[in-house]
């Protein structure tokens, strides 16, 4: 469907898959990317896009017939003015995605992949989700970290990351404050503690996910199925500890990240998303984009109102029960426990009791079961391990310990890292409400399902952090979709619909 020259298109395709030898030549230029991303915006003739560009009318009107001859535009309409019939060119979709692979081709430099990739998502993340990065770089800095002039802030991240390494840059700045920016890979190393006493707070943005798997396979790399099972099976054969498995970066398994805290200062870890994460995860990339852009990008404060809301309400009861449409039903005791929250916002309370580390995206509310009290069942749940879905989860829990378990897809990797954990593994240690309002779904993805708005995370395992008495070698949560949770008899969540 044509737009006309006012820019109505609304059955212009969403997206399209650059992926003819054609397309590629066409992009390999910046100044047809350039061109690309105006016309995406709306439409114009080439004098007006010259215009824009601050470039002359015959360059731009050759670089808009190579990208019509490609067929990433089109002509709109034509209009005669003055004895001139203008033609108004617009692209011919909302979003262009490169297909798997593309890199490969030898007329695409991959320095010019990359700005093609980082061109199209920034598009994507203003026009189609309307996320501006340097506000959630304002809201990370001054909402969650409550950054003070002449504070040191220290920002560790990849040179891959500076779309959102460099806006947390300009937002220290901005508040008087200096940032201290470290690239490279692993974890904080030890020198960072000889200026613990000078740092004001840490942001660590998460890696690349990569497993540690080593080439068995005759010097031939295995696809990515074959990586991730090798390595899960020599992980979980070797009894590793996987503390917060489903949740990678976990800040207190690091001892530099574990002694920062320590001496009060603010440490995030910020999700981020990578291709190479999603498809190791089995997840769409532009999915997993758009979930964690989303959810980074949210009124913190109100956030953190609506869990003080959600923390009142279950501080005030004695005993949760939990059901849903798929079965499950279950029932534990929460009389006398502390309500923890995880709103994104680091308070000072926090800090001088040895809390104040978070993740964002925030969202949940958590709480410790009273040890022995959980009765009934689980059905239908769903987790991850380290990048691995299991669906269909069946838990049957007496007494709060788990007696039995199955799943519809992957139990084999379920009853082994139930069968590896040591100590109070199969104990029920804590139970979660997703708080955060862009998080709609679960993905596939630990750091994001959790704080799904009005879905509850049942885990078992260590729970020691939040007030329990479980200590074992595994923290591992279950997730249970659209619940039905009341406390002492009263529905506070239905239908992703919370109380308060």
């Amino acid at each position: 469907m044509l737009a006309d020259k006012n820019g109505r298109d609304e059955l212009r395709r969403e997206l399209t898959v650059v992926d003819r030898d054609a397309q590629i030549r066409a992009l390999s230029n910046p100044e047809r990317v350039r061109i690309l991303a105006l016309l995406i915006e709306r439409p114009g003739t080439a004098k007006q896009v010259a215009d824009w560009m601050g470039a002359t009318r015959g360059r731009v009107h050759y670089h808009i017939k190579e990208l019509e001859k490609a067929g990433l535009v089109e002509i709109t309409t034509k209009v005669e003015s003055g004895g001139v019939m203008e033609k108004y060119y617009r692209a011919v979709a909302r979003n262009f995605y490169l297909a798997r692979g593309i890199g490969e081709h030898e007329g695409l430099a991959g320095d010019v992949k990359k700005m093609i990739s980082a061109s199209m998502l920034g598009w994507r993340r203003r026009e189609i989700l309307e996320v501006d990065q340097a506000a959630i770089a304002r809201k990370v800095i001054c909402d969650c970290l409550d950054t003070k002039e002449g504070d040191i802030v220290v920002i560790k991240g990849a040179l891959t990351q500076r779309d959102i390494i460099q806006p947390l840059d300009r937002a220290v700045a901005a508040a008087g404050a200096h940032c201290l920016v470290l690239t490279g890979g692993g974890p904080l190393s030890d020198f960072i503690l000889r200026w613990k006493d000078d740092i004001g707070s840490v942001i660590v943005i998460e890696e690349p996910l990569e497993y540690p798997w080593e080439n068995g396979n005759g010097g031939v790399e295995w696809d990515v199925e074959e990586k991730r099972e090798a390595f899960l099976r020599r992980l979980v054969e070797s009894g590793t500890k996987f503390l917060y498995a489903g949740i990678p970066g976990y800040p207190l398994e690091d001892p530099v990240s574990r002694e920062l805290i320590g001496a009060g200062k603010r440490f995030i870890y910020l999700g981020y998303p990578t291709p190479e994460k999603a498809e190791i995860m089995g997840i769409d990339f532009h999915e997993l984009h758009d979930a964690c852009w989303a959810a980074l990008d949210i009124d913190y404060h109100d956030l953190e109102r609506r869990c003080a809301s959600l923390k009142s309400i279950l501080e005030s009861g004695r005993e949760i029960r939990i059901t849903s449409d798929g079965g499950t039903d279950l029932t534990f005791a929460t009389e006398s426990r502390e309500v923890y929250v995880d709103d994104g916002i680091i308070s000072d309370w926090e800090v001088e009791h040895g809390r104040g580390w978070g993740h964002l995206p925030a969202g949940k509310v958590i709480v410790a079961p009273v040890a022995g009290t959980a009765e009934g069942e689980v059905r239908g749940g769903m987790t991850d391990y380290f990048g691995v879905r299991i669906t269909g989860i069946d838990l049957e829990l007496r007494r709060g310990e788990v007696v039995s378990a199955r799943a519809a897809a992957n139990d084999e990797l379920l009853q082994l890292v139930l069968s590896e954990g040591k100590g109070d593994s199969m104990k029920l240690g804590g139970f979660e409400i997703g708080t955060n309002p862009q998080i709609a779904n679960p993905i596939g993805y630990a750091l994001w399902d959790s704080k799904s708005y009005g879905d509850a995370t049942l885990w078992i395992g260590d729970n020691s952090l939040i007030g329990g008495e479980n200590e074992a070698s595994v923290s591992w949560g279950f997730m249970v979709v659209r619940p039905t949770i009341a406390l002492d008899g009263e529905t506070i969540v239905q239908n992703r619909q919370m109380a308060g």
